[in-house]
């Protein structure tokens, strides 16, 4: 399913040639297993990269010449393509940015698997629900498994924000995401790495302060 925000009446023709279904944008659809959006950007918004909070990769359609394009890409956006561009292109396009997501479904880090389609999280087998939030939280330290992610980049993931607004939004969440991911289990997953940020580490992982007191003492 692609979401469409665009006033567009001959693309849903295109998108079905490909065998995508095509319906109006909707928040409560795209956290119900939409796979990706066309935004009609011609007005510009500063948030490429999930402007919504949907949570899905975003196809942008620019009013602008190749520097906004490239605005577009290098400020986070998955795809961007001129306004004027023909249906059968942009359909052409969402269809690539829906088969890379296919291809990268999963994600799996020792007993966490997520499953990006259905927005869908488990461990050892036991599902755990979290909320759009603390999702997309868990997602953006799973695509870095074993690395510290800073609190800014977390910010920017969950407020789309590029500066730190100084309150304990990210600091909540994560308590939050820790007791749902953690509770029950032995070996702890989500650790804080203090004045840095957060790390999400297979429970089998050495802990990080021993990695860097053994490669101290190399």
């Amino acid at each position: 399913m692609v979401l469409i925000n665009v006033d567009r009446p001959g693309l849903a023709e295109a998108l079905a040639a490909r065998g995508l279904i095509a319906t109006c944008a909707n928040a409560d659809i795209a956290a119900h297993g939409a796979a990706a959006a066309i935004i009609d950007d011609r007005t510009a918004s500063a948030r490429w990269s999930d402007p919504d909070g949907w949570g899905i990769p975003l196809l942008h359609l620019i009013d602008g010449d190749e520097d906004a394009l490239v605005a577009a890409l290098d400020g986070g956006a998955d795809d961007a393509l001129p306004v004027q561009s023909s249906d059968a292109l942009i359909a052409a396009r969402i269809a690539a940015i829906v088969r890379r997501g296919l291809a990268t479904r999963w994600v799996r880090i020792g007993d966490l698997s997520i499953d990006t389609l259905e927005r869908s999280v488990s461990r050892a087998g036991r599902a755990i629900a979290l909320l759009p939030r603390e999702y997309r939280l868990l997602l953006v330290l799973a695509r870095a498994p074993g690395q510290i992610v800073a609190r800014q980049t977390l910010v920017s993931a969950l407020c789309g924000l590029r500066f730190d607004p100084g309150t304990n939004v990210i600091e909540v969440h994560m308590s939050r995401l820790r007791a749902k991911l953690d509770r029950g289990f032995a070996v702890p997953m989500l650790h804080t790495e203090r004045g840095q940020g957060y790390r999400l580490a297979p429970p089998d992982a050495a802990p990080h302060n021993m990695i860097a007191a053994a490669a101290t003492a190399r």
